[in-house]
Order: structure tokens, then C-alpha cells, then sequence
């Protein structure tokens, strides 16, 4: 999975570092629990270029990441400016609580069968009405292509997913349009939810 990502990063970062994801941080940010006296401490989970991770920085909250690949946690250091681990989804754990937890485009790689327990692994990192953003491409299955495994995700797939995940309240889920020129004919399913 991760050699994907070695092999070509300098590729995957020109692809995706600059994608306009502002509409999508917005709505994020708005669920976010207020803070008093602090700013919110986000956890961008497979964070791959650093993009969003130097978004929220930039905007004052508290980031940290992770990421499978050695060479995207390079690069978020490098670009974001933030703490950022070695760290698969399926082996996930951390030493506090957020706010938040953007995980964006990230989740998409998890084996299906496996996409609950690591959801509420990392809901169990969100404090009390903390949001979690998910993204995964639209679709009904699980696929190899480039090495890399995808589980796609229909709306219906992705509302029902979250259902069965202990913790978390009902998830508002909806669908866009790649932000990447050359993607545009590609959709993408999101969700927001809160933890209980």
C-alpha cells in the first residue's frame, strides 16, 4: 500500500497539495465543539500532502497528523509545520483527546470489513461532541488499482456504516465533485458526525 506512495510522491503531492478543499474545512470547522479559552485540537488522520493540516495550523487551531508513508509524513512536516507520526489506521492510538478529526480521503484504503472498529477507534479520540470528516470515492466495492486498495462508498453505504459505529450521533452524508481539474467526472461521498 504505503510503496504507492514512496514511488510516487512527488507526483501525489503536485496532484493534490493545492486542491481547493475550503468548502469541505468549513463545514468541518463548524461542528467543531467551541473551545473556551483555547483554540481546538485537530487530528488530521492520513494527511498525506500536508494541505489541509497547514489550512487548520494557519487558521490558529492545534494540529497534529499521522500517516502510513514515510514520505507523506515528510512532506506534511515539511509543509504543514506540525507533529506529524508514522501511523497505519489500523494500528491508531494517541496520547490525548481532539476536537476534531479530518480524515480525508484517507479512510478510503481501510479494508471494509475493518472501516467500524477503526471509525470508533478514532471516535474514541474525539472528546465529548467532537466532529469527524470522512471522505471515500462513490461506489459499491472494494478494488486494487496501483497497488493501493480502495472500499468505495455509496451514500446510503457510508449513512449506514457510521449507524453501526458505537458513539456517534446520526451523520449528515453527501456527495461532490472531485476538486482536482482532472478529476472533475469523479464523485466523492462525505460525511460529518459528532461523537455522543
Amino acid at each position: 500500500m504505503t510503496t504507492f506512495y514512496e514511488d510516487n510522491a512527488e507526483a501525489f503531492i503536485s496532484d493534490t497539495r493545492h486542491v481547493d478543499m475550503s468548502d469541505m474545512q468549513r463545514r468541518f470547522l463548524a461542528a467543531l465543539p467551541i473551545v473556551e479559552g483555547t483554540s481546538a485540537r485537530i487530528l488530521d488522520a492520513g494527511s498525506g500532502a500536508g494541505r489541509d493540516a497547514r489550512a487548520f495550523r494557519r487558521l490558529g487551531y492545534k494540529v497534529e497528523a499521522f500517516d502510513a508513508s514515510a514520505s507523506m509524513v515528510e512532506a506534511t512536516q515539511e509543509y504543514a509545520g506540525v507533529p506529524t507520526q508514522l501511523m497505519r489506521f489500523e494500528d491508531f492510538t494517541w496520547e490525548h483527546d481532539f476536537e476534531g478529526i479530518w480524515a480525508c480521503a484517507s479512510l478510503l484504503h481501510v479494508e471494509e470489513a475493518n472501516l467500524p472498529w477503526v471509525i470508533e477507534r478514532l471516535a474514541a479520540h474525539l472528546t465529548s461532541g467532537g466532529a469527524m470528516y470522512l471522505s471515500f470515492k462513490e461506489g459499491s466495492r472494494e478494488r486494487i488499482k496501483d497497488g493501493r486498495r480502495f472500499t468505495d462508498l455509496t451514500v446510503e453505504g457510508l449513512f449506514t456504516l457510521l449507524g453501526r459505529c458505537a458513539g456517534l450521533n446520526e451523520p449528515t452524508v453527501w456527495q461532490s465533485e472531485d476538486g482536482r481539474q482532472n478529476r472533475k467526472s469523479e464523485v466523492w461521498v462525505n460525511a460529518l458526525v459528532n461523537k455522543i
